[in-house]
């Protein structure tokens, strides 16, 4: 049954996706100030995974996630998406744990950007928000707090209301994402 429930909300998860344009925020080894005036109107992130939360004195949380392994999806991100489910977002990944910093260029929801560590130790958590007519040189930037391997960016307040923060523990339902 469990298994049954995972498949179906990585097919709503997807099936939303497609319908809505699945886009985000610029993130990367260094803030990338590539812009696009036209919004995407699908998404080329085609995986999605299951990953668990494993929060200390708290009730776990299982989360469903697009995977970003490639440079053009990472860049795009959650852009231009006008809404996201709860407990459902994307998961940047790099090749090398790196210090990253992202920011909330043509992301037009607010976010919760979990930073993990390579062992899946969540580093830090950044509450964004958008920042609809900024300027490049105006864009907040929300770095890791030290070198992260993932980045995973849920609706905001997620980390909040589940006690998600650092220390936490970030456990992928069988193998977790390489960059392709």
């Amino acid at each position: 049954m469990e298994s049954y429930a995972a498949l179906l909300v990585g097919a709503m998860v997807l099936l939303a996706g497609c319908a809505g344009g699945m886009s985000g925020a610029i993130t990367g080894d260094a803030d990338r100030g590539g812009s696009s005036t036209t919004p995407p109107t699908t998404t080329d992130v085609e995986r999605v995974v299951n990953a668990t939360f494993v929060v200390e004195d708290g009730e776990n949380v299982t989360v469903s996630l697009r995977v970003a392994d490639e440079p053009e999806e990472r860049q795009s991100g959650l852009m231009h998406r006008e809404s996201l489910a709860n407990n459902s977002g994307m998961v940047f990944v790099y090749e090398d744990a790196q210090q990253v910093s992202f920011w909330m260029k043509n992301t037009l929801i607010p976010l919760d950007m979990i930073f993990v560590a390579p062992n899946g130790t969540v580093l830090n958590v950044r509450h964004a928000s958008p920042q609809p007519n900024a300027s490049t040189d105006e864009l907040r930037r929300y770095p890791s707090d030290g070198q992260a391997k993932y980045v995973v960016e849920l609706p905001r307040g997620f980390a909040n209301r589940t006690g998600v923060g650092p220390g936490t523990e970030l456990v992928f339902n069988g193998t977790p994402p390489t960059v392709e």
